[in-house]
């Protein structure tokens, strides 16, 4: 379909700034030859041969004039950029300069100055600007079967295959082959095609993106494939690539799935441009993102530096803030869990942590040295028992594996933090508000409690810092419903009693805030809409206890008073709240209902009848009978009483107060004897069953008990957690309490 022409001159302006960028960047005397292949193949990639030379093929046979004169106004720009690229000895070539369009331009340049590969073969692997990597299919297939025999044969007819490209990202075979860490006769084949290249330089090839097979290797954490050619070429781990990473770069990236991979690459990268200025910066975020805290902390240790290093406004502490790792809720964990998360022993990753002691820093005495030395390898015997006895049970238990790492990144993080905020503590004001203020209110964002507390430790003044919208740590905690950090600042009262009466630029206060609907990623923490609209009442109800009692009834610049907010911006949840109390309520009226009717009907036909003469049941004497009458009365009792209990909620105001404590202690109370009145009947159905096959056979006790269990445990896995949701959010510890 042909393109209208306004879309053809953008897409054909956008494709010539992208040659003309690459080609002022990558091209020169020194490069040129080199990055030839990386740009005919981004601009056949782009297929900007077609625009530059005017043979834009089109369906339509017209074309307007001025439409042509861009055209070649952009043809002249590129062949500009081509032109200024060139060294003065290319820019001799007067020929070159007779060319009509760009695209004559390249082509001869490549044609003259392009090296010929040498193949015995003959085979020929460029021609006419075009790749033709056929040739390499069978290297291709021997490597995909680790067939070193049948490789082998085909570099001995064609010698240099094993360094040449053999697809359009320019991945020599070495770069894919050591793309797999465990699988079976990778290593050898590795040992042997590198030792098939004679020139240890040869080992340096890039890809399109200017990475080394070691930087594959790195990556895909291949620890036996970095070994082997490191130890053939050991320059290669300061090589790096156009995006100014180095293979340890892609060591940290796999960190969290090999270890030893980055420690092998720490070992053997000892220039320092990796770990300084911007590279060291994206090596400080790699080990983060990888939770390798430890190392983090040791490589701020070593340069300083990096801790403030803050670019486009991005530092190190300011993305430790942006991951939500350093804050552990142990109130979300399970009691067993929390039981564990105290005695799991730490997990170290990083080697040099793990020191022996040093007798340099004892006393001279040899007594006191002696003693001292008892008491800690005493120590260390004791925590190498403790963790070994940990190892063990986490071989039985596997779950505690996932316990122990949480809580080993937890206590790493934490130590990180505290290190960027000791290397930071001797930086002017200027330098301490443009990177940790910031990082302040991120973690305040992220409800990282903990980093905002370490922070305020060690900069107390920036509690008072606001953003551009005038918002301090208060406000931002509030609006996003950080408990943790609302609770932690509310213990902080010399800073709360100023911060509570701070408005931001809208001239809202804390309490405007809290009548604001609840971002939806904390709304979904809570089931069900009239959950949320109770969690949002006791937010707007605690922010209230802090606030002065003039600002209760304050206007803000929308002149709107904070209760006017709250009911404005919560309309829609308080309609969806009514519906699914609603819809909760009438089905389980429904079954109530049911319960009641049974229950009923069973207290007036008793099992077995009622005696001819006195008018007594028949098991009146039996202790199964007496079981039956108290669970059957039971039964109708508290399922009568569930069925009024939610009749009360269907009538309901549902009045915006009615979500906080009303509505949810009905559904309590309808709940609790809704599931008194089916354990009732269950218990009374087993009584008659019992009375009537059972009088001489007790093995009918034991099916019958067992089927009884069913209904009575589908009932718990299905309802009971809402009841306790329901229980903890109306009168248990709730959000606020401790």
């Amino acid at each position: 379909m042909m393109l209208p022409k306004s879309n053809k001159e953008t897409i054909h302006l956008s494709l010539v700034n992208s040659a003309s960028f690459v080609l002022i960047k990558l091209c020169g005397e020194s490069n040129y030859i080199p990055w030839r292949t990386q740009i005919v193949c981004l601009l056949q990639s782009h297929d900007l041969f077609k625009f530059v030379d005017g043979t834009i093929q089109e369906e339509e046979k017209e074309e307007e004039e001025d439409y042509n004169l861009q055209m070649k106004r952009n043809d002249e720009l590129v062949k500009a950029c081509i032109f200024g690229s060139l060294g003065d000895q290319l820019l001799q070539d007067k020929a070159i300069h007779e060319l009509d369009t760009a695209r004559q331009v390249w082509l001869v340049l490549e044609q003259r100055y392009t090296p010929k590969p040498k193949f015995e073969g003959g085979s020929r692997v460029v021609f006419t600007g075009l790749t033709n990597y056929s040739f390499c299919l069978p290297l291709f297939s021997a490597l995909l079967r680790r067939d070193w025999e049948k490789a082998e044969a085909f570099l001995k007819k064609e010698k240099d295959a094993n360094i040449a490209p053999i697809n359009a990202k320019l991945q020599t075979t070495l770069h894919l082959a050591v793309g797999v860490r465990s699988e079976k006769g990778n290593k050898h084949f590795v040992e042997k095609l590198v030792a098939s290249i004679e020139n240890k330089h040869d080992l340096a090839r890039k890809d399109c993106f200017g990475e080394t097979a070691l930087h594959y290797a790195a990556r895909f954490g291949n620890l036996d494939a970095a070994e082997i050619i490191i130890k053939r070429n050991p320059r290669l781990p300061h090589i790096s690539c156009m995006y100014d990473t180095y293979p340890i770069h892609s060591a940290a990236s796999c960190g969290y799935v090999s270890v030893d991979v980055y420690a092998y690459f720490l070992r053997v990268t000892q220039d320092p441009a990796p770990y300084t200025n911007l590279s060291g910066v994206k090596l400080l975020y790699a080990l983060v993102y990888s939770n390798l805290y430890d190392f983090a902390i040791e490589l701020v240790e070593k340069f300083p530096d990096l801790a403030k290093y803050d670019r486009h406004g991005r530092s190190a502490l300011k993305d430790l803030a942006n991951k939500e790792f350093t804050s552990l809720d142990k109130s979300r964990l399970k009691f067993w869990e929390q039981l564990l998360y105290y005695y799991v022993p730490i997990k170290l990753t990083s080697r040099s942590l793990q020191k022996r002691p040093n007798a340099n820093d004892l006393e001279n005495d040899t007594q006191m040295v002696k003693t001292k030395y008892e008491r800690i390898y005493l120590s260390i015997v004791i925590k190498q028992l403790h963790t070994l006895l940990f190892d063990v049970l986490e071989m039985l238990v596997p779950y505690l594996k996932h316990v122990r790492d949480k809580k080993s990144i937890h206590h790493n993080a934490v130590k990180y933090a505290t290190c960027l905020c000791e290397k930071l503590e001797n930086l002017n004001y200027e330098e301490v508000d443009s990177i940790v203020a910031n990082s302040l209110l991120d973690a305040a964002c992220y409800d990282n409690y903990e980093l905002v507390e370490l922070i305020l430790k060690k900069f107390p003044h920036l509690a008072f810092y606001e953003d551009h919208n005038g918002k301090n740590i208060l406000h931002i905690a509030i609006e996003n419903r950080c408990k943790n950090v609302f609770k932690l600042v509310c213990q902080m009262s010399q800073i709360l009693n100023h911060l509570v009466i701070y408005f931001d630029s809208s001239g809202n206060t804390i309490l405007d805030l809290a009548g604001k609907l609840a971002p939806q990623n904390k709304l979904n923490l809570v089931s069900g809409p009239a959950f949320q609209m109770q969690l949002e009442l006791q937010w707007f109800k605690e922010v209230k206890k802090i606030v002065p009692s003039s600002f209760w009834r304050r206007l803000n610049l929308e002149k709107k008073a904070p209760y006017v907010v709250f009911t404005e911006e919560h309309e829609k949840l308080k309609v969806d709240g009514e519906k699914w109390m609603k819809h909760t309520s009438s089905s389980c009226t429904i079954a109530a209902s049911l319960i009641a009717t049974i229950a009923f009907a069973a207290a007036i036909t008793v099992p077995g009848g009622n005696d001819q003469n006195s008018g007594f049941p028949t098991f009146s004497g039996s202790i199964a009978f007496i079981i039956f009458s108290i669970s059957n009365a039971a039964s109708l009792f508290t399922s009568s009483t569930s069925l009024l209990v939610f009749l009360s909620v269907l009538t309901s105001r549902y009045a915006e107060e009615d979500f906080l404590h009303t509505l949810p202690r009905s559904l309590i109370m309808g709940l609790l004897t809704l599931f008194l009145s089916i354990t009732s009947t269950i218990i009374s159905f087993s009584a008659t069953v019992y009375l009537m096959f059972g009088q001489k056979k007790a093995w009918v006790l034991i099916p019958v008990a067992t089927m009884a269990c069913l209904p009575i445990t589908s009932f718990v896995l299905l309802q009971f957690p809402l009841l306790v949701a329901l229980i903890s959010s109306t009168y248990g510890a709730g959000t606020f309490r401790n």
